[in-house]
């Protein structure tokens, strides 16, 4: 069974499953983070009783685990972040290439133009090794969500595999809006990204088989995006739809209303990915606080260290 995913954190999640719950549990490292309210240091006391729980809660985790079997050669990634920039070009190209410049320079990568191309030859070959195992009969299981990145990349790869015209059977599993859990809990998810390696088993119950008219509707959507390339695309009312640049400006402006008049660029970014789960990466959120700086309804007060993300700058509204 080839495997689809298009973040790396799914990718690596979904590896780890494959085995996770087989056999005996053998223990693995575990850290855990514990914050006082007030600031002050957790005593060794609270740190060991946190790992205990942490270690204890593992075991079960693997003890109810259902791998998911396969080899992690068997697990391709898409990560191409296709609800953000141009998407034009039929091919991985140009337009691509700059749209992951634009989002991996925020974190000061080292030989960025060197890492970009390494990232686009990699894609290619994913989906060269993907069309190969295909076209040769093996069956295709596709994990997405209604997360704007895994969508577009679902309705992309459809539109890759259709004109192949092959009998190949393709399965799909979509992530549940919400699930229920223990003692009258509700949980929900934004995307595979965020779904541990002993969960994924769970999941099989939901696939489906996709017929041949869904390969085409998706080919079809996905040409309709293409032609309106559009700056962002986002979820609205249930749809995939073209939108523009600021349609998010709303949800980081009344986040940067709740800071004090200074207030840390970091905070705000996550504030919005917390609270509003709207499916869209902390470099969206960057890009468009960097537009206000430029716009003049912010300032910088102290700039990120040499180095840094400018995660790490102190702002100020200059908001009336």
């Amino acid at each position: 069974m080839v495997e689809i995913v298009f973040s790396e954190s799914a990718c690596g999640s979904l590896k780890i499953a494959q085995t996770y719950g087989r056999g005996k549990y053998r223990g693995s490292a575990i850290s855990v983070f514990i914050r006082h309210e007030n600031g002050s240091v957790p005593s060794s006391n609270e740190m060991k009783e946190a790992q205990l729980q942490a270690q204890e809660q593992e075991c079960i985790a693997w003890e109810n685990a259902i791998p998911l079997g396969g080899k992690s050669s068997d697990v391709y990634c898409f990560d191409m972040a296709l609800s953000v920039g141009d998407i034009s070009d039929n091919e991985i190209g140009e337009q691509r290439k700059n749209v992951l410049k634009k989002m991996l320079s925020v974190w000061f990568v080292e030989d960025l133009d060197y890492q970009v191309e390494e990232k686009i030859q990699k894609i290619k070959t994913t989906l060269s090794s993907v069309i190969e195992r295909y076209v040769a009969g093996e069956e295709v299981r596709i994990w997405y969500s209604y997360n704007p990145d895994e969508l577009c990349g679902m309705y992309w790869l459809m539109k890759q595999l259709r004109p192949l015209n092959c009998q190949t059977t393709i399965y799909l599993v979509k992530l549940p809006t919400w699930e229920y859990g223990k003692e009258n809990t509700m949980t929900s998810k934004i995307s595979w990204g965020e779904v541990s390696p002993s969960e994924w088993g769970n999941y099989i119950t939901l696939q489906e088989k996709a017929e041949p008219v869904f390969l085409s509707a998706c080919a079809m959507k996905w040409n309709q995006l293409q032609n309106e390339n559009a700056p962002l695309r986002a979820m609205l009312n249930g749809k995939l739809q073209s939108v523009s640049e600021d349609i998010y400006d709303s949800f980081i402006l009344r986040e940067i209303a709740e800071q004090p008049e200074q207030f840390k660029m970091a905070i705000v970014i996550g504030n919005v990915l917390g609270k509003y789960q709207l499916g869209i990466s902390d470099v969206w959120i960057s890009n468009r606080i960097d537009k206000m700086l430029e716009d003049g309804v912010l300032e910088i007060i102290q700039d990120a260290p040499k180095g840094e993300t400018n995660y790490r700058r102190i702002l100020r509204k200059r908001m009336k």
